[in-house]
């Protein structure tokens, strides 16, 4: 059953706006860069929510928790510009801090109607050891939004959207895979552009590791397409694509 287009969802790589949800500000060039540059690339509007400051990411003691904020704020712009984000939106909870759910779902709700996206990108809540409460709680946040989004809640905040479709990065259960081999570069360097995060002795073990996922996820992706042994070599990205109708209700979404 291709419940994708059953439930009226066009191709993730399609979609000509696409609101991208991030528990901090590094995150979404982690788990998604290499398709947001390509999206971005073929006329998408990507606009970037990062719900936390980041203050307590870094492991340079001699900074202040103040200035890392600013620090991060820099390198989210930088970033931003290789991907090409054409807007930036700041929640401004603390990280780490004793922020709820639904202070994020509430927060969401007006940028959701106001930007009307074709499709909203964020971290997989519930892979089976995230442990980090940020993205734990901004992952599931954003679900809860998306339905929320299309309700009579907030009344003052924008009339009812339906988001066509949610696609979670960082997922167990990825069910859509992007070519991003000709934007390797770009998400890598968009990465980088997070020095206070990665520009250290750990950043080759992870160039390593990021490729080895990226072409694990190239070959899942060209045995999805049929192709029993794989024939080029590339890079791609994975996701967990959703309709709304599958985030409410339907435990079946796990296996689709």
């Amino acid at each position: 059953m291709d419940i994708q287009r059953i439930l009226g969802m066009k191709p993730l790589t399609d979609v000509k706006s696409v609101l991208c949800v991030q528990p901090h500000p590094d995150d979404n060039e982690v788990g998604a860069g290499g398709t947001l540059a390509r999206l971005a690339a073929n006329g998408c509007l990507v606009h970037y929510v990062t719900v936390t400051d980041g203050r307590y990411g870094g492991s340079e003691c001699a900074v202040s928790a103040e200035e890392l904020v600013r620090v991060r704020q820099a390198e989210l712009r930088r970033a931003g510009e290789m991907v090409g984000v054409v807007h930036h939106h700041e929640l401004s909870f603390e990280d780490l801090g004793h922020y709820s759910e639904s202070d994020v779902m509430s927060a969401l709700i007006p940028i959701l109607r106001e930007k009307r996206p074709e499709a909203v990108m964020t971290v997989d809540p519930w892979a089976p050891y995230e442990a980090h409460p940020d993205h734990q709680k901004v992952g599931r946040a954003v679900a809860a939004a998306v339905l929320a989004a299309n309700s009579s809640i907030h009344a003052d905040c924008g009339q009812p959207y339906n988001t066509p479709m949610v696609a979670f990065y960082a997922s167990a259960y990825p069910n859509t895979y992007v070519d991003i081999t000709d934007f390797w570069d770009v998400k890598l360097a968009s990465i980088l552009a997070h020095e206070s995060q990665f520009a250290n002795d750990e950043w080759p073990l992870l160039v390593q590791y990021f490729e080895h996922q990226a072409r694990q996820y190239y070959g899942a992706m060209q045995m999805a397409q049929g192709v029993a042994e794989p024939l080029t070599a590339g890079f791609a990205e994975a996701f967990k694509v959703l309709s709304p109708r599958q985030l409410h209700f339907f435990p079946a979404a796990l296996h689709m």
